[in-house]
């Protein structure tokens, strides 16, 4: 790929650079996004808000730092909630056309 060539992504990196479970890592990085927001807009240290939701400092701490391995979308979804943020969660089930998806993973730096 020339340096200069622009690529134009589908919209979820993860699926551009042909990770097997690109949807899972962009919702969870979507879910994370909004806990940290909440987590700024409150002004609130891992130590504070696992006071006021019961989720271990170091849950937000992951978050914080994007190591999501070990959370479930659903346990996302509830740090969220115990934050008092409100989330709606949508699913859409549709079959891909061959032509939405990459030619080919675009290479790794």
């Amino acid at each position: 790929m020339d340096s200069n060539e622009l690529v134009h992504g589908s919209g979820n990196i993860w699926e551009d650079f042909g990770y097997a479970d690109a949807d899972m890592r962009q919702a969870k990085g979507q879910l994370a996004a909004r806990i940290i927001a909440a987590l700024d807009q409150r002004q609130l240290t891992t130590r504070r808000a696992h006071e006021l939701t019961g989720f271990a400092a170091a849950d937000f701490s992951r978050v914080r730092n994007a190591d999501y391995g070990r959370f479930t979308l659903d346990r996302m979804i509830r740090m969220l909630h115990a934050l008092d943020a409100e989330v709606e969660v949508r699913i859409a089930f549709e079959r891909r056309e061959a032509s939405t998806q990459p030619n080919r993973p675009l290479e790794r730096a």
